[in-house]
Parts: structure tokens; sequence; C-alpha cells
């Protein structure tokens, strides 16, 4: 179980920190165009984190929970990554949809997508950072 936390726990981080440099980078290496074809791609990879931090860190809650242990961060991270989930595949099935792009739509990418990019950097890291630290915990 170890190995898979681990493996788990690399994936989280490297896209986490792959977004955060791709989030930084897009306005000097985009060609203006209302296609983001590197971030089309990227969002496949960010679904699979962004449901796995979805449910890890769901089971961490109500784990911590039943120790009576309800930290402030835990709940943040938690809650963190259920509305980086709504907001991540609102945004994603409405990008995939050939029709959704209208100007009001294009608009609404430019606000949510950088909120659900920096979301994801934050969320990620930190349960990446949890599942290598409890990779050799019998309950991590």
């Amino acid at each position: 179980m170890g190995l898979i936390k681990r493996a788990l726990a690399a994936y989280l981080v490297a896209t986490a920190l792959f977004a955060a440099g791709l989030f930084m980078a897009t306005g000097l290496i985009h060609d203006g165009s209302p296609d983001y074809p590197i971030w089309n791609a990227f969002n496949w990879f960010m679904a699979v984190g962004v449901a796995a931090m979805l449910v890890v860190n769901a089971f961490r809650k109500w784990r911590d929970e039943a120790d009576g242990r309800n930290e402030l961060g835990m709940a943040l991270i938690f809650y963190g990554a259920i509305v980086l989930t709504l907001l991540f595949f609102w945004e994603w099935f409405w990008s995939l949809n050939p029709e959704s792009e209208t100007g009001a739509a294009v608009t609404s990418h430019l606000v949510w997508f950088p909120m659900v990019d920096s979301l994801y950097v934050v969320v990620g890291l930190n349960t990446g950072r949890h599942l290598w630290r409890g990779a050799d915990g019998p309950t991590g």
C-alpha cells in the first residue's frame, strides 16, 4: 500500500508543479488564439488528480474526525478539494463542448480556470505531501 501512496503522491506533486509552471508561463508561450492546446491535453491529467485529491482528502477528513482530530487546516484542504472538483469539472466539461465557446464562456474561462489552476497547486501539493509522509504508516 505504501508504494501506491508514494506513486499517487509523486503524481499529485508532479502535476501540481507542472500546473504552477504552465500557469505562470502561459502568458509567455500562448500565441493569442482562443485555443490552449497544452492545457487541453494537461486537463486530462488534472482530472485524474482532482478526483484523487477529493477521495484522499475525504478519507483523511473522516478518519481524522473519527480520531477526534478535526484540525482547521484539514477542513480547509477537504473543502478546497470539493470546490476544486466542482469548478474544475464544470469548466472542463464546458470547454469540451465545441458549442460553448461564446464570448461569455471565453471570459468565464479567463476568470475561473486561473482560480482552478491555483487551487490545484495548493491542494495537490498538500495532498501529495500528506500521502508521501503517510506511506510508511499503517493509517497514513
